[in-house]
């Protein structure tokens, strides 16, 4: 297993006790052992830009619908192998980096219980069939139309508003590459008598969007119907049809009753409505029907008599959930769409209390030292009509093909290669669970958080998601990332995705052009160059605004906003220090487009505001309790905050935004502010930084750290890196926050925590290198145990604002050297200098400086 030779090598630290770690990090190796882990954590299962986002938790329950109030951890269901007496946990890692199979042990009196648990690699789409890839919600016996129609309008399939403000319902259809068909979209408003109060965004592929309101069009509880010409544009032979709310509607909930596709002539839309239509369709769906692509998830469960006498084990299965559960004849039925089966049959069903049941399993004879093996199937989304009966053989085949199909499509890490093996089985998982957590969203890739609460795309966590997989070298799929998030952009070019939340108009040009400079490509910055003119509109709108009334604590800088990380609302100083990062990104682009006359209008603007800043920012410089200076988030620090807490955007706002750059008394507030960060530190973490009083903000440490590299304080970030990775579970997946060790199991946030793991990507990345202004920048934060004699320190193709680079590092076999290899594949825009740091990891410390040219190879002495 991936863990288990790690766990062989625990620090001395650890066995000295939890006073002497901090005082012994330095003088003992760094080793990745979960160390800090969360005590309680979940792990996706699911495929790449899978829609059914299902979860194995810590004791190898299987959680699935996440957003049901009521159910297990707010999952519509949970389903636990068990004995009759609860086993003992004892341990859960996953087989490998690269395919999510997670493996559980507990014990249960003699008998230890290894349960594998893995999703089937589905089939694909038949033609013409149609699946939902945001939930299976549904509003039943909801519309009540008040005249005859179509069984559909009957119920509704319902797209709930998340929390990045968007309801949503999306369908893919089957269909031939390129084809074209009509599609007829009915609706039936069941809630609101008067028009305005549910209005509409419709998205077909291949037609012009559409606003509705049902209600204004066709009256309250009566049905009606939307016909469009439809054409798989980008001939993948998936038709993508999206219902969301339109920007600014009263209720942000979307619903849709019924579809219909035709080839040819499109019926009346009294006959479609009155249901005549429907054997004239190639395809005709209830949309509160339609359910999501089918899913199975196998569990092979190896039963051991460990003892010297035989025994007796007697298998339950726990459920928790929202649903009733009925025992057919070899299956039980969850809801519509979900049965459970085992190889061995299933016994007595038995309700222990509103929402719970034990579902019985025959029981299983073992002799001492005997192995038996029981699989365990949980089917989702097949037709009713579909029936399965697993045996340990078939799972076990499946589990091959799975194996087989993720060594193939899982994403790769070759990327980044690193000699230790902890810190690059963390690098693979996060890639992975990155791609995992990503959806479908109106056909574009939309890189979300997490799978759970924090399934959605924000403007500060996608910049940071994009960045990495632009580096990665995924440029396409941010570019449709891009394209999804543009969707969201205000009339007047700005975006408030959240409330108030003003650094968004900083964030998005740092997005869209560091995007552009990392793939060298002026001619698609050029095209949505009005994305980031849009922005510096919207910023100059709200510093108009914050100018109305000198009274205001924020004239001259923002009206007051969102400071989320810690901190909800008020007069802040990060929402300014974002936009004037987002300007000093927009003012380096227009030069680098040839827009002279813009970036001077811009730098003019720039220089004015950011004064302005200083100014106020000077009379707010303050002591903390233990007497570090520092630059508070609140203007007057009002509402008293602790000083590390909220400081994310000011971090961010040092680097990538690049502000307190600008001269050395703005410079000298960044380095203690970052100082004052470090004194506030637990588990090697800064502690109460976030929304947690006295908790964990676990990613947190890369902005500290980038904070950190970019101010030239380097010397510690090895060791923060491992810490970092020292709080992310043994499955190699991080919460947003938790409290230290021995503190309580609060928590806060999605897990996988996917900022968390770009996060981790780009912190490694960024240690081996940086671009500074016109030089590149290699080995500012190399920790020192990757020089071994014999180690090979690599990134293949890794994308930098001087075109894609190979770099490798490699150690003799006697430790004294290491020879450096550097080639920029892309011609045309070289570093003047490549600067190779080697303060941290060589006896001389130092650097050297050489000239930026294609090719370039050097010999460093390490002793």
């Amino acid at each position: 297993m991936v863990q288990s030779a790690l766990r062989k090598v625990l620090p001395l630290a650890l066995m000295m006790g939890p006073a002497a770690m901090h005082s012994a990090a330095q003088t003992t190796p760094l080793v990745v052992d979960h160390r800090y882990s969360i005590p309680w954590w979940q792990t996706s299962v699911c495929l790449p830009d899978d829609p059914v986002k299902t979860l194995v938790g810590k004791e190898g329950q299987l959680f699935g619908d996440y957003g049901y109030k009521g159910g297990p951890r707010s999952f519509s269901f949970s389903l636990q192998f068990d004995s009759r007496t609860p086993a003992t946990w004892k341990d859960q890692q996953l087989q490998s980096t690269n395919f999510p199979l997670l493996q559980t042990v507990k014990n249960s009196g003699t008998v230890q219980i290894t349960e594998e648990t893995f999703l089937e690699i589905p089939a694909a789409e038949k033609m013409y069939s149609i699946v939902r890839f945001d939930s299976r919600r549904a509003l039943r016996d909801w519309s009540k139309p008040s005249v005859p129609c179509d069984a559909s309008f009957q119920d509704a399939a319902m797209g709930v508003k998340g929390l990045s403000g968007e309801g949503l319902v999306e369908f893919h259809i089957k269909v031939p590459a390129g084809a074209r068909h009509a599609v007829a979209l009915g609706f039936c408003e069941g809630k609101y008598e008067e028009p305005g109060q549910r209005e509409m965004r419709i998205h077909v592929e291949g037609a012009s969007q559409k606003d509705i309101d049902p209600v204004k069009d066709f009256g309250y509880r009566k049905p009606g119907v939307y016909t469009f010409e439809a054409t798989d544009a980008d001939k993948d032979g998936i038709l993508t049809i999206v219902i969301t709310n339109r920007p600014g509607a009263k209720d942000r909930d979307a619903i849709v009753n019924g579809l219909w596709l035709f080839k040819g002539n499109v019926p009346s839309a009294e006959n479609i409505v009155a249901g005549n239509a429907n054997n004239q369709a190639l395809l005709y769906a209830k949309c509160a029907n339609v359910g999501m692509p089918e899913r199975r998830y196998h569990s092979v469960v190896t039963l051991k008599n460990t003892g010297s006498t035989a025994a007796s084990f007697q298998p339950v299965l726990r459920y928790a959930g929202l649903d009733e559960l009925k025992k057919e004849s070899n299956y039980i039925q969850f809801d519509e769409y979900t049965r459970l089966a085992t190889s061995i049959g299933l016994g007595e069903l038995v309700k222990d209390s509103a929402n719970h049941y034990s579902i019985q399993v025959p029981a299983v004879q073992l002799k001492p030292g005997e192995s038996k093996q029981i699989a365990v199937t949980l089917s989702r989304f097949f037709p009713a009509s579909l029936k399965y009966t697993p045996t340990v053989a078939a799972s076990r085949l499946q589990q091959q093909k799975a194996a087989a199909w993720w060594k193939v499509n899982s994403p790769s890490a070759n990327a980044i290669q690193v000699p230790d093996a902890g810190i690059q089985a963390m690098v693979a998982s996060s890639i992975r669970n990155i791609f995992q957590a990503r959806d479908i969203r109106k056909g574009n890739k939309s890189f979300h958080v997490g799978p759970t609460i924090y399934r959605g795309l924000w403007l500060a966590d996608g910049s940071f998601l994009l960045e990495v997989g632009t580096m990665l070298n995924y440029v396409k799929d941010v570019r449709s990332c891009i394209d999804y998030l543009t969707h969201f952009q205000l009339p007047d070019g700005g975006f408030e995705m959240i409330t108030t939340f003003h650094k968004e108009n900083g964030l998005v040009p740092f997005m869209v052009i560091r995007h552009a400079m990392l793939t060298q490509d002026r001619k698609w910055l050029e095209q949505n160059w009005s994305v980031v003119e849009g922005c510096l509109r919207r910023i100059n709108y709200l510093r108009a605004e914050a100018l109305k009334d000198p009274a205001k604590p924020y004239y001259g800088l923002l009206p007051n906003g969102n400071v989320d990380g810690g901190i909800q609302h008020g007069n802040d100083y990060s929402n300014t220090e974002w936009c004037l990062s987002g300007m000093k990104w927009a003012i380096k682009a227009a030069r680098w487009l040839g827009k002279t006359a813009q970036a001077d209008e811009w730098e003019k603007d720039y220089n004015n505001w950011f004064s302005f800043f200083v100014e106020k920012a000077r009379k707010d410089i303050r002591k903390d309790e233990k007497g570090n200076t520092y630059l508070p988030v609140m203007i007057n620090n009002e509402q008293n905050h602790e000083a590390q807490r909220g400081q994310w955007a000011f971090c961010q706002s040092v680097y990538p935004g690049q502000i307190f750059d600008e001269n050395p008394e703005v410079k000298k507030w960044a380095e203690q502010t970052v100082d004052m960060l470090t004194d506030h530190r637990e588990q090697g973490l800064v502690i109460s930084t976030g929304w947690m009083t006295d908790g964990l903000w676990t990613y947190f440490s890369s902005f500290y750290g980038h904070a950190m590299q970019w101010l030239g304080k380097t010397k510690g970030i090895p060791q923060l890196l491992y810490d970092f990775a020292n709080h992310s579970s043994p499955t190699m997946v991080w919460r947003e926050e938790q409290k230290p060790n021995g503190k309580g199991n609060e928590e806060v946030g999605d897990m996988p925590h996917n900022w968390a793991s770009a996060e981790f990507v780009r912190m490694v990345i960024h240690m081996l290198q940086i671009d500074r202004g016109n030089d590149l920048h290699l080995f500012e934060a190399l920790p020192k145990q990757w020089t071994k004699p014999g180690d090979v320190t690599r990134l293949n193709g890794i994308r930098t604002p001087f075109g894609r680079i190979n770099l490798q590092l490699s150690v003799n076999n006697t430790g004294d050297k290491a020879t450096m290899q550097l080639s920029f594949l892309d011609p045309g825009n070289l570093p003047n200098n490549v600067v190779v740091h080697k303060d941290n990891w060589t006896a001389t410390g130092g650097t050297d400086v050489l000239k930026g040219i294609s090719k370039i190879t050097h010999t460093i002495s390490l002793k």
